[in-house]
């Protein structure tokens, strides 16, 4: 199902040796590379909510200095969080995987259909309405924080952490792509973080960019589907 290349940060060879077993070490390692590509794909769209809560909200604070020396960083590790929790999910995922992959003979087809299958599910994922709240929470960092203000340290995390969640909802079928269909390849990472970009903080949730987007990755699920060697 994953694509190879041995230029990428996770190749399939090194998905399969990180993912071997459900121990504390792999699924450390695992989480290590994974909330870095998730921190690199999405900086260009997590930077205006970090400045905002360090230059705006903190001056709401009862005690200015201690909101920026460590509600921002809280701020930062609750939206990490999630991202974390996500990447326990994709590990079971691909660890289920391999698992089943070496306990039964799967069908070639199977391993040709599954990226395409991914690439058109992200597509469709596009036009969802699921997709269009979460994404109405990630465009603005004063839409955000007039709806989502807590307190203290403990709400600077529960900001992070909320605003994390709508990004995860946002962006959890590009993370399949990347994961599934381009196994972390710094290339795919690139691309996708270029389009997270440009979806959050240039077009700003644009209905005709996420269309899109939607359609670009349908049409190159079906290329796919039609041309399997499309994919390296």
């Amino acid at each position: 199902m994953m694509g190879s290349g041995s230029s990428g940060m996770m190749s399939e060879t090194g998905v399969a040796a990180i993912v071997s077993s459900v121990s504390l070490p792999a699924i450390a390692l695992f989480e290590v590379v994974w909330v870095i590509g998730m921190a690199a794909m999405m900086f260009p769209a997590m930077i205006p909510m970090v400045l905002f809560y360090n230059k705006v909200k903190t001056k709401l604070e009862s005690n200015l200095t201690l909101a920026r020396i460590g509600g921002t960083p809280l701020f930062l590790a609750g939206y990490l969080v999630t991202y974390a929790i996500l990447g326990a999910g994709a590990f079971l995922a691909v660890y289920a995987v391999l698992a089943l992959s070496s306990m039964y003979s799967v069908p070639s087809w199977v391993a040709l259909v599954a990226p395409s299958g991914v690439l058109i599910g992200a597509g469709i994922y596009q036009f969802s309405s699921l997709k269009n709240r979460c994404l109405s929470q990630c465009v603005s960092p004063f839409g955000f924080f007039a709806t989502h203000s807590r307190t203290g340290l403990t709400g600077a995390f529960r900001m992070g952490f909320s605003h994390g969640t709508f990004c995860v909802g946002c962006c959890w079928a590009y993370m399949l792509v990347m994961l599934a269909v381009g196994a972390m390849s710094i290339p795919v990472m690139l691309a996708l973080t270029g389009v997270i970009a440009l979806e959050k903080v240039i077009v700003r949730g644009s209905t005709w960019f996420n269309r899109g987007v939607g359609v670009g990755l349908a049409l190159l699920g079906v290329l796919v589907a039609l041309f399997p060697g499309a994919l390296p």
